[in-house]
């Protein structure tokens, strides 16, 4: 029904399946998390930008309660996508949707109905999880009514978060790394249950922890700790027998500094502590803690900067645009195989406090400008200067093989050093020697293969600006 559709995703697919946990010899693959690009009249605009933005990838809401019924049926099939409770049709517009553009959609299931929930917001019975997730899994299996296949399956966003996994404590014993292990098995064995290669992402942890007025959000090193059981320390040892099934680790590595600044609680983790999480999953993967049928993954589900403008109180968009190249070359550079940006524009200033768009807001969707965030994002480049000579690293827009050019700035000119041929993800890397000792280097793509979107990343100054503290939500 979409074979144009099929032959865009092939390689998105065989990337993502290829994906590694620990190597930086794989891709960077990028995608944008759903903020409102489905509740106004352009949404193929809205998709169509981010496409353009270099990503292959789109996380979508799976809003449990607004696919079931709001009340629970005296008799129904709960596990039967094709039952009449259910309300699938927005739904089923938004995957066709991302699949006709060319975007691998990232179903993220959250929010339960009331009938089925204990607490404000996690769900009572793990068994209704798995009925309601073999349901969608079966709908988007590629066999059922000319729908689309769905691949990737996210457990939840930020369960260490009592606004959205709630109780978190029970008798002051926290239980929420428990219960929301207990869903993660029943989701991947729903999911797994229908096609034995889809792939169940569990985490997409918040990275603070928060003691401030009604919110709680348990530190994400801990709430991992406690739910791959596994000890504190450098080499964490298993702490009892239950194990994890799934596929993919993510998490929201939100950061108060630049792209190797490290939180202030050792349970946090922002962009510097990512090496510690990652060595966490890996523990637990060799303990037998962490399962899957699969090389478990690591991906990142969320992750921004807001800029200034047009919050006064947020980081400046020139240095906000460096950090974002910076913090994909280290993301990848750990074995990342997916960076997720938070939204596609901002929001509305001041009422939306969210102002970390690749867009600024403009009275319409049409009407939005490009940031310079948005080059970083789609061709991000940098340069270090290290002794052996200058490392650049790059990633050719829409992550297929290109031909880049390597320069540097000379005068009021350019000239080049190095002409390139990024791998088939489109990644280059190389040590060059500089004309100058000083100034920026930027790459261009001058052919592209398949795929590959071409243009020009930004300049990146051979002078490392300091780090600096900043909230990433600006004001």
């Amino acid at each position: 029904m979409f074979p144009l559709a099929i032959r865009l995703l092939a390689p998105v697919l065989a990337a993502l399946a290829l994906a590694p946990a620990a190597s930086a010899a794989g891709p960077l693959l990028t995608a944008v998390a759903e903020h409102d690009e489905f509740n106004r009249p352009d949404t193929e605009l809205a998709i169509e930008r981010i496409r353009k933005a270099g990503a292959s990838a789109f996380r979508a809401d799976l809003k449990w309660y607004e696919v079931a019924p709001r009340t629970r049926p005296a008799a129904w099939r709960a596990d039967d996508p094709g039952d009449p409770n259910y309300r699938w049709q927005r739904l089923d517009e938004k995957v066709r949707l991302l699949v006709q553009h060319g975007l691998q959609p990232i179903l993220a299931m959250d929010s339960p109905p009331d009938w089925a929930k204990q607490g404000d917001q996690a769900p009572a019975d793990p068994a209704e999880v798995g009925r309601f997730l073999r349901a969608a899994a079966l709908r988007y299996s590629g066999r059922f009514e000319g729908l689309p296949r769905v691949r990737y399956w996210q457990v939840w966003i930020e369960p260490n978060v009592n606004k959205f996994f709630n109780p978190q404590f029970a008798n002051g014993k926290l239980v929420a790394p428990i219960r929301y292990r207990r869903i993660v098995n029943a989701f991947s064995d729903a999911v797994h249950a229908v096609h034995a290669d889809n792939l169940v992402i569990a985490g997409g942890l918040s990275p603070f922890t928060v003691k401030a007025g009604e919110t709680r959000a348990i530190g994400p090193l801990r709430f991992m700790r406690e739910l791959l059981c596994m000890s504190k320390g450098r080499a964490p040892r298993p702490t009892c027998r239950d194990q994890t099934r799934f596929d993919i680790w993510s998490h929201h590595p939100y950061t108060s500094g630049g792209p190797t600044h490290s939180a202030f609680n050792p349970d946090d983790v922002s962009l510097g502590d990512l090496p510690e999480m990652r060595a966490l999953l890996l523990a637990a993967v060799k303990a037998r803690h962490a399962v899957s049928r699969h090389t478990v993954r690591f991906w990142v589900t969320e992750f921004s900067w807001d800029t200034n403008p047009p919050d006064p109180r947020a980081l400046p968009v020139k240095l906000q645009s460096r950090w974002v190249a910076e913090a994909l070359y280290r993301m990848w550079k750990l074995g990342i195989g997916l960076v997720t940006w938070l939204q596609l524009r901002d929001g509305a200033y001041p009422g939306n406090d969210v102002q970390s768009g690749l867009y600024f807001r403009g009275a319409t969707l049409q009407s939005d400008r490009p940031k310079a965030t948005l080059t970083a994002f789609r061709f991000p480049f940098v340069a270090f200067r290290e002794r052996r000579g200058i490392v650049v690293w790059g990633r050719a827009p829409g992550g297929a093989s290109a031909r880049v050019l390597v320069e540097q700035k000379s005068g009021r000119g350019w000239v080049r050093l190095a002409d390139l041929r990024s791998d088939r993800f489109g990644i280059f890397m190389r040590v060059l020697r500089p004309r100058a000792s000083g100034g920026s280097l930027r790459a261009r793509t001058v052919s592209t293969g398949a795929g590959a979107l071409g243009g020009m990343s930004l300049a990146f100054s051979l002078n490392r600006p300091p780090d600096r503290f900043v909230n990433p939500f600006g004001g």
